[in-house]
Order: structure tokens, then sequence, then C-alpha cells
């Protein structure tokens, strides 16, 4: 998995989202806006969590006296990582749909 394709991914994904809910309720004339609203504000937090992820593949370690810091994760650690978000993202934003769905019948 190439970073760049899953950063585009990741706002591909947001962008659709978003206009998809834009969409309805610019035809629905405001029947339900503020759920939709609120679900374009969750849309949003998982592009944005999703990409702090992708720009910050680092894990806490404790030393021996307790005190944790950052460091890179490595090798199969970093890829193991990026699978992770790329499950995340589809599975986020295929929940999202599946609510703007309920909320529009």
């Amino acid at each position: 998995m190439n970073l760049r394709v899953l950063k585009k991914d990741i706002e591909f994904l947001m962008n659709d989202f978003v206009s998809d809910c834009l969409l309805y309720n610019d035809f629905s004339e405001g029947k339900k806006e503020e759920q939709v609203v609120g679900l374009i504000r969750e849309g949003l937090a998982l592009s944005d969590s999703l990409q702090a992820r992708v720009n910050f593949p680092k894990k806490a370690v404790a030393n021996a006296k307790g005190v944790e810091k950052f460091v890179r994760k490595e090798g199969k650690e970093i890829k193991a990582h990026y699978k992770d978000i790329q499950k995340d993202l589809y599975e986020g934003y295929d929940k999202l749909f599946e609510k703007l769905s309920a909320v529009i019948k």
C-alpha cells in the first residue's frame, strides 16, 4: 500500500460522503438537516483521525522507570499499522453510508 494512495482514498471517501450528505440536504428541504450535519461531523472526525494515524505511525514504549516515550514502528509493524488504517477507513465510511441511508428512508 502506497501512503499517497491511502491518503487520497481517505480524502476521496470523505469528499464523497460529504457531497452525498449535502446533496440530500439540498433536495430534502431541511427535513432531517440536523441528523445529516451530525453525520458530516462524524465523517470529518473519522477522516481527521485516520489522517493523524497515517502521519504519526509511532507506538508508546515504557522504559524501566515506567516513563513512556514514542518510537517509530518498524518493518512488519508499520505494514500492519497501515493495513489496519485501510480496514478502519472502509469499515468506518461503510457504517456512515449505512447511517445516511437510514436517515434518508
